[in-house]
């Protein structure tokens, strides 16, 4: 007898049964074709690392693109680092542009760079959808061809953050592809767009002393000036303890305000995201709106402010040390409000890094 399986014994009495399951093969085998099934390709453009999937069955020519500059309407200066894929069933082709400085980049302006059109493909059709692309909000659009067939197109931004009324973002990605949709999805599902190790840089993280805390951040190799004040008693009311600590480089500063607790305060955080939108509103920041964000890896609240002369400021508020009480309930010592008017990019960095910590409890 071939060998079809593992045997289970089976006892009726004095008889001994014994009982194949051969769909322990079958699985096995199912499992091992489909590790076999895809092939995984990484390629660098730039700073950035390209990691994407096709079917093994599906063959492919792979072509890195010279880097292409250019320049927004707007003034905005970019470079576009793109990978071309010729295939037997098609072309895929994955671009990348990278923008020196943050440009809108709302969902309007994802879906519309999902619906331009390729060049050199005539369209009878065109659908568009939203869609998770490299665990990013995008938008999948897919163009029916006058001769048949369709053609797909995704984009999406890898840094898009929260700005006065919409989206700001610096680098977004398009992927394109007249390739069969079970080799396009597997492409779609498997991308991934990081930015190499080399490119981070070296953390520069800092410790200043602030009455009873500590603070750690990275301001992205910024240089500044620390200044720090308090206490203020009984600031911001009986019982709580005001410190300030003030991180200035040339015009743009960034101010960690901490205020000390004797006992523990419930964390509200639709009660912090008015209370920001209230601060920028009564700075002149008329053009503001907040959402939940993390900071100092902590729920917190994150909210953008613009005023009549376009400048932009950040206001982050989040509780330290936060301990739950049951129900969803979030109880801390110490608040702490962020006010930041670097740029993004160092203010992203400097809300990810920031640590505040009672110099007691360390």
């Amino acid at each position: 007898m071939a060998d079809c399986g593992q045997y289970h014994e089976i006892r009726q009495g004095d008889v001994t049964i014994l009982r194949t399951e051969p769909f322990l093969v079958l699985l096995t085998v199912l499992l091992l074709a489909q590790a076999a099934s895809s092939k995984e390709e990484a390629v660098d453009l730039g700073p950035h690392r390209v990691t994407f999937s096709l079917p093994s069955s599906v063959e492919c020519a792979l072509t890195v693109a010279e880097p292409a500059e250019g320049r927004t309407p707007t003034g905005i200066d970019y470079i576009e680092r793109s990978i071309d894929l010729d295939c037997g069933g098609g072309r895929a082709s994955i671009s990348l542009r990278a923008h020196q400085s943050p440009v809108p980049a709302g969902d309007g302006v994802v879906r519309a760079l999902s619906k331009k059109t390729p060049r050199g493909i005539g369209v009878v059709g065109v659908e568009t959808e939203a869609r998770l692309v490299d665990r990013h909000t995008g938008y999948l659009t897919t163009f029916s061809l006058a001769r048949g067939g369709e053609v797909y197109q995704a984009a999406y931004w890898l840094d898009r953050h929260l700005a006065p009324g919409d989206f700001m973002g610096s680098t977004y990605c398009v992927i394109s592809s007249s390739l069969p949709w079970t080799a396009t999805k597997e492409l779609l599902d498997s991308i991934h767009l990081e930015v190499k190790e080399e490119a981070v840089g070296t953390s520069t993280v800092e410790t200043v002393v602030v009455g009873p805390y500590l603070v750690y951040f990275d301001l992205g190799g910024l240089n500044y000036t620390v200044f720090t004040e308090g206490p203020d008693a009984g600031d911001p009311e009986p019982g709580a303890e005001r410190y300030r600590a003030i991180l200035a480089s040339g015009q743009r500063r960034a101010t960690i305000e901490i205020d000390g607790y004797e006992d523990y305060r419930m964390v509200n955080l639709e009660t912090e995201r008015l209370l920001a939108e209230a601060h920028l509103q009564a700075k002149g920041y008329t053009r503001n709106n907040g959402s939940e964000w993390t900071v100092g890896g902590e729920a917190g609240i994150l909210s953008v402010g613009e005023n009549e002369d376009h400048q932009i400021l950040f206001v982050a508020i989040f509780w330290p040390g936060q301990v739950e009480a049951g129900e969803g309930v979030l109880l801390a010592r110490t608040r702490c409000e962020v006010e930041s008017s670097f740029l993004w990019n160092a203010t992203e960095i400097f809300l990810d890094s920031i640590r505040v910590e009672r110099i007691e409890e360390v």
